[in-house]
């Protein structure tokens, strides 16, 4: 019987074949693939709910979670749990879990159908429930999530953040980037043993950190105190740096991409569903007949 596979695809709202007849039968890739990608953004989520999770508690305060995203501690009234970022890394195991499933079902099955390939599609559910909630969730934690600015800024001021940026305006004064990290590491430890921030240092201690003259005291004290955290910021300008522009043209490029994706999405869905209904009208008529 001359079977139109064409025919048949079009019908079911596929844009095409899996033409070997032995790899249509046996090849649950597609599974495989949307549970690797699943996993792989889980993990990515997971990732983030731990810097999170670390960024909430006492010894750092650079968050704090709204209420509704926490619970509070049985024994200690003043602690907030983060149950929800815990419960998504603990989802991502799960997830994790699913795709190891598939394959290992996978690995012992000989070519051709197999009805142990009833179990692999149990998988998909499960997850996408997963994936989607968990998604929803973070996005609602970010919109409600406070963030201590005051802290932060405490925290790049005693961490010597901008120890690189006074290294690289040596540099571009034409001391060897070698001999640049040789004196900020130096002024750095002057800077940890006299317990003040680097911008805090005299004239003198500076002095006392280049005894070779690779560069005027004054000169390097002036880069000192000119240096802050928004300086930083507004120097980094390569593409995909920290600096303000370039994540704002990152977030507007990002969301470019979610809007096109999404309308890429709307228009396979009702591809899929144009094709159902033209199917259904041809079976109704085929019945009539």
């Amino acid at each position: 019987i001359p079977i139109d596979r064409q025919s048949t695809a079009k019908m079911l709202g596929f844009k095409g074949l899996v033409e070997n007849s032995i790899d249509a039968t046996t090849s649950r890739d597609f599974v495989a693939e949307y549970l690797a990608n699943a996993s792989i953004l889980m993990t990515n989520l997971s990732r983030m709910a731990e810097d999170f999770i670390i960024w909430s508690t006492s010894e750092f305060s650079f968050i704090e979670l709204a209420d509704k995203f926490t619970s509070t501690s049985s024994v200690m009234p003043q602690k907030k749990n983060p149950d929800i970022l815990e419960l998504i890394r603990g989802k991502t195991a799960q997830v994790i879990g699913s795709q190891i499933t598939v394959l290992t079902n996978l690995k012992g099955l000989p070519s051709g159908y197999s009805r142990d390939l009833q179990q692999i599609k149990v998988s998909i559910w499960p997850t996408s429930k997963i994936v989607i909630s968990s998604l929803v969730v973070v996005n609602s934690l970010l919109k409600t999530m406070k963030v201590n600015e005051k802290r932060l800024r405490q925290a790049i001021e005693s961490g010597y953040s901008i120890s690189l940026d006074i290294a690289e305006h040596m540099v571009k004064k034409g001391v060897p980037f070698r001999t640049a990290h040789k004196i900020v590491g130096q002024l750095v430890q002057t800077s940890s043993n006299s317990k003040k921030p680097l911008t805090q240092l005299s004239a003198s201690e500076v002095q006392n950190a280049i005894p070779n003259k690779e560069i005027n005291a004054k000169e390097l004290y002036k880069i000192i105190q000119s240096t802050t955290p928004e300086s930083s910021l507004q120097s980094r300008k390569s593409q995909g740096s920290s600096g303000k522009h370039e994540q704002q043209r990152m977030i507007a490029d990002r969301k470019r991409k979610i809007q096109a994706y999404i309308v890429g999405t709307a228009k396979r869905t009702n591809e899929v569903r144009s094709a159902i209904e033209g199917l259904e009208k041809h079976v109704k008529s085929l019945i009539k007949k």
